[in-house]
């Protein structure tokens, strides 16, 4: 089996510890997102399936035995 191996790289005029810093500020921002994201289709699914029609159409909708 082959390995591969993943190296970080310090762009010229960087120090190690800037470069974590940035992929630590993108990683939070990407969480941000991911939050915001799910946040939202959360949103649009209980808005979705709020109220009566769609209640009644989910009910009308449902097969019964070997339909």
């Amino acid at each position: 089996m082959r390995f591969l191996e993943h190296t970080i790289t310090a762009q010229p005029g960087q120090s190690p510890g800037d470069n974590e810093e940035a992929s630590t500020n993108k990683l939070q921002m990407a969480r941000s997102e991911a939050d915001r994201l799910l946040a939202a289709g959360d949103d649009a699914i209980q808005r979705a399936l709020s109220g009566s029609d769609s209640e009644a159409f989910l009910r009308a909708s449902r097969q019964q035995g070997g339909e």
